[in-house]
């Protein structure tokens, strides 16, 4: 079954398509209700805004920008191979964890910051190849930075830039550190200047990312059905049995695919405790975290010696996607 993914790209593209409308359909048909009285960083507050008066297509927007973020992990591991013998197989992980949670069913903040995750990580990994340093760490932290003013939770996104640093460029310099911290101001010292002008409040962007950690909402602790924890635990343990496996299979000549996977590894640990630990909603990181762990966790499947135990890993995680869409409503 997981050969699929290595000989055959139509078949993964159109499994991948298969499951992802299973999920999707009954949101098709009932789309989700736009809410908009929860607090909004400013430019996901102007981007619901132009979707908010057809729930049909806020649905439909957010399916096609799950799949244009797996079309952007494609590009970026046939640039770097940090999964070379599948090149569908993140991909196809990535639709599936998304497409797992139903609050994510619908148009949000969290696809557009995706975008700019992905493509800040882009130019993140080009520091591996020596390939335009400091323009590239000054793009990576502006492209963090600005994901954080489409999704609150998108912030912690910045946490990346020191341990980047310190995995990827060796030996670090000041400069840097000086790059990167100027690549992350200046969004914000735009949103600073726009609301200053249009609102003679330039301080409103940091009071509405404040409102945003600190607003009321169901938690994967509180309200949070317990599938949603057994989930996201399944999912950690995929993680570390990838990381087990890479550590003794990578050899010493792939440094650079160590460096790559050793900072996968940060985001998706980073983000896991940003899901428990923020008040906000947090299903907005599912796409963030869903980018590190699908490259984990497919790299561990098409590598494993055990090629049955990893089957039998990989259906459970399909089924236990469904259970986590499904569950709701039978238990309701």
């Amino acid at each position: 079954m997981l050969g699929i993914f290595k000989k055959n790209s139509a078949s993964s593209i159109f499994i991948s398509l298969l499951i992802a409308l299973s999920l999707w359909t009954p949101y098709f048909i009932n789309p989700m209700p736009v809410k908009g009285d929860s607090p909004m960083m400013p430019l996901e507050r102007y981007l619901m805004e132009l979707v908010a008066l057809n729930p049909l297509l806020f649905t439909v927007i957010a399916f096609l920008l799950m799949y244009l973020l797996a079309g952007m992990i494609i590009r970026l591991n046939g640039k770097h191979f940090f999964v070379s013998e599948q090149l569908f197989f993140p991909p196809f992980i990535f639709v599936l964890i998304c497409s797992a949670f139903p609050m994510q069913k619908c148009m949000n903040g969290s696809y557009i910051a995706g975008l700019c995750f992905i493509a800040g990580l882009s130019h993140l990994l080009n520091v591996c190849l020596n390939r335009r340093i400091f323009a590239s760490i000054f793009l990576a932290a502006v492209f963090f930075s600005l994901a954080s003013l489409f999704s609150a939770s998108a912030v912690m996104l910045l946490l990346l830039l020191p341990i980047s640093l310190v995995l990827l460029r060796t030996p670090t310099e000041w400069r840097d550190w000086i790059i990167a911290l100027s690549g992350a101001a200046l969004p914000y010292l735009y949103a600073f200047t726009v609301f200053l002008f249009a609102e003679n409040d330039g301080w409103t962007p940091f009071r509405i990312l404040h409102s945003c950690f600190s607003a009321p909402s169901d938690r994967i602790l509180g309200n949070g059905h317990v599938v949603e924890w057994i989930y996201l635990s399944y999912l950690t343990l995929l993680v570390a049995l990838a990381m087990l496996k890479l550590t003794r299979s990578t050899s010493a000549s792939r440094t650079k695919v160590r460096k790559i996977h050793a900072l996968f590894a940060w985001t998706f640990f980073i983000l896991l405790a940003a899901m428990v630990a923020i008040p906000s909603d947090y299903t907005h990181l599912l796409p963030l975290m869903a980018v590190p762990a699908g490259a984990l966790i497919a790299n561990y499947f098409s590598l494993s010696n055990y090629r049955r135990l990893a089957e039998i890993f990989f259906f459970l995680l399909v089924a236990l996607t469904f259970v986590v869409q499904y569950y709701p409503a039978v238990a309701d």
